[in-house]
Order: structure tokens, then sequence, then C-alpha cells
């Protein structure tokens, strides 16, 4: 009797724990769906130089960089400071950018720099802002924020901003401040 009780609870549990097994299709795809937001590839302290013809034309310093190709659209991410050399000849940086971080869209060169960022010219001007576009393949920056340039003395602010990437020559939209102008 014993043998017969204990093969019957048996087979009332097998039968009730299987019943109770229902997988929601879109449960199990949840589970077993790809996790795509980290990294391919992390780089702590990175140096990242190009050069065309063996000298340096660029030079990037970042605390971290994260690559994110995996994502739509591919990505790279630059924290935990960044700092961008524009070289002019063999071993001259005429313009530096710092920030505190950046995002690099793959596919079109576009950088999105974020976070105290400032942008010093080899003329001692300075500029800052809390948000700047970088295009790599034109070669610009440009920002709709509110910007501040600080050049011989003078403070000059504005919102909106467009230069060549050296910063030698740009634009300030909306101007504010005074400007003092030589007559000669």
């Amino acid at each position: 009797m014993n043998n017969c009780l204990f093969y019957l609870c048996s087979v009332v549990l097998v039968t009730l724990s299987l019943s109770s097994c229902k997988n929601e299709t879109s449960e199990v795809e949840a589970i077993n769906a790809p996790i795509l937001n980290y990294p391919l590839n992390e780089q702590r302290h990175a140096n990242i130089i190009y050069s065309d013809s063996g000298i340096n034309v660029l030079e990037i310093n970042a605390g971290l960089v994260q690559d994110f190709g995996n994502m739509e659209p591919p990505y790279t991410f630059f924290s935990n400071g960044l700092t961008v050399l524009f070289y002019n000849g063999p071993a001259i940086s005429s313009t530096v950018l710092t920030s505190d971080t950046a995002r690099q869209e793959k596919s079109s060169d576009l950088w999105a720099i974020g976070g105290n960022v400032v942008v010093r010219n080899g003329k001692g001007e300075r500029m800052l802002t809390e948000l700047l576009y970088w295009d790599r393949k034109e070669k610009k920056l440009y920002t709709d924020r509110a910007v501040q340039i600080e050049t011989d003395g003078q403070s000059i602010t504005g919102v909106g901003f467009e230069a060549d990437q050296e910063f030698n020559s740009y634009q300030i939209y909306k101007v504010q401040g005074e400007i003092t102008i030589d007559d000669e």
C-alpha cells in the first residue's frame, strides 16, 4: 500500500508541476535576447594619435573610451575627461579642446562634446560652452548654445557659434558684450 501511495503522490506532483509551467513567447524571447547596451571594448587612459605621412595631425586623450559598435547607430563614448590636440606642423599643438565627455557617431564622424567645454587656439583666444559639435569630415566646430569667448582681455558672449576646427576663424551669433575696436 505504501508503494502505491508513493507512486500516486509522485504522479500527481509531476502532473501539477508540468501543468503549472506555462511559457509566454514574449517572456522567453526577452530572456533569450542578447544584451545590446554594453560596450564591445573599453580602453582606460587612452591616447589616440592620427597622423598623415608620419606627421601628427590630431591627438585624443581620454580617461575612458567605450566602443558601442553594437548599438544603432554605432558610436564611441569618451568620458572621465577628454583632451583633443590639433597639430599645426610636426610637433606644434596650435589648438586644444577639453571637456568632460564626448560621443562620436561612427558613420558620420560627428562628435557631440559636452560638459565644461573649453577650446583654446594658438592666438590665446578661449571659447567656453556646455555643448559643442565637431564635424571631423567638414573640419568645423559649432553649437546653438550659449558661448563665451575671451580674447585680449575682452569677453564676448552669445548664443550660437561656428568655427573651423582649429578655432582660428569663427562667428558668434546673438552677440552680447563690449568689443573694443582700434581706430587706425
